[in-house]
């Protein structure tokens, strides 16, 4: 029983640790060191448990070291710049509480560039009661999330970023609830994927920065990149179906991260030993294949403001 209870322990820290990169902590580095070097820029990764990375892979880590690498191949100028990139990556949180909470923690950090990636704990209390009972008394929620308070809460969201900050934002579509595509679960995906995409349009034409000639506000369709893999995967393993699904996630998430902090496991090998999929590991988090993907989006996008 002391055994299982030491092992309890250490998943439990090892899958909810904070980023070493958050908010917090860049703030108090940065106050410490004063004013900052003309050519710094910081970036903030906001989102849930997919961002944070601790019961995902952790592709923001990994931002940083792709995108100088992609400058120097285009021989840019700027590939000498130092891009401090944020974790606010918080798990199981919903955009209620982002909005209310997170987002001063990204205004102090004075960003850049934010890229926005969340929603997928509204849409998990969309599609299942039980899961909207649990998100609610966790964060003490005063409405269930639906599509409607998602979709309110983002704009929000980036209203306030645009207000209160001069960076560039993205907004990412929701990953997939799984790799059946045509699942009851990621047909809520789909449907609440559709209004992300429109919000490009609502903050088209809206404040510009002063510095840039591209818009502030773009959306990046990371669902259909991870589409795109899954896809392209199967093909080659010759396994066009994919079983597993995301109402089983709790079970395989404790056993997986089991494996992943106590036994050094990455999520690629147990996505492959226990569910068979290609970018989810246990179909809601991000295994290092899916989380390459989100990293590449979100470096080709700073590419194309950058260059």
């Amino acid at each position: 029983t002391g055994m299982l209870g030491i092992i309890a322990i250490i998943v439990a820290e090892g899958l909810s640790r904070p980023p070493h990169n958050g908010p917090h902590e860049f703030v108090k580095q940065d106050q410490k060191k004063g004013k900052r070097d003309d050519d710094e820029r910081v970036l903030v990764c906001l989102g849930d448990s997919l961002t944070h990375g601790a019961c995902s892979a952790n592709w923001v880590d990994d931002v940083e070291s792709s995108l100088i690498k992609q400058l120097k191949l285009q021989k840019k100028d700027n590939a000498t710049i130092k891009m401090n990139v944020v974790n606010a990556g918080q798990n199981s949180i919903c955009t209620h509480t982002v909005l209310h909470e997170k987002v001063n923690h990204v205004v102090a950090c004075q960003p850049d560039y934010i890229f926005i990636m969340i929603g997928s704990n509204d849409a998990m209390a969309i599609y299942r009661d039980d899961w909207a009972k649990e998100r609610m008394h966790t964060w003490k929620l005063t409405e269930r999330p639906n599509e409607d308070v998602l979709i309110r809460n983002l704009t929000d969201i980036v209203k306030a970023l645009l207000a209160q900050t001069n960076a560039v934002i993205a907004i990412a579509t929701l990953p997939p609830f799984g790799e059946s595509f045509d699942s009851d679960s990621n047909k809520i995906i789909e449907s609440i994927n559709f209004r992300i995409k429109t919000l490009e349009n609502l903050f088209l034409g809206d404040i510009k920065s002063s510095s840039r000639e591209t818009k502030r506000v773009s959306v990046i369709d990371v669902n259909s990149a991870l589409w795109d893999e899954i896809n392209s995967q199967r093909r080659s393993r010759n396994n066009a179906k994919a079983t597993h699904s995301i109402d089983m996630f709790l079970p395989y998430a404790i056993v997986m991260g089991l494996f992943h902090c106590v036994f050094g496991f990455s999520w690629n090998i147990l996505t492959y030993l226990f569910t068979g999929n290609v970018v989810l590991s246990e179909s809601l988090h991000l295994n290092e294949d899916g989380g390459s993907v989100v990293k590449n989006e979100v470096v080709q996008w700073m590419l194309n403001i950058m260059t």
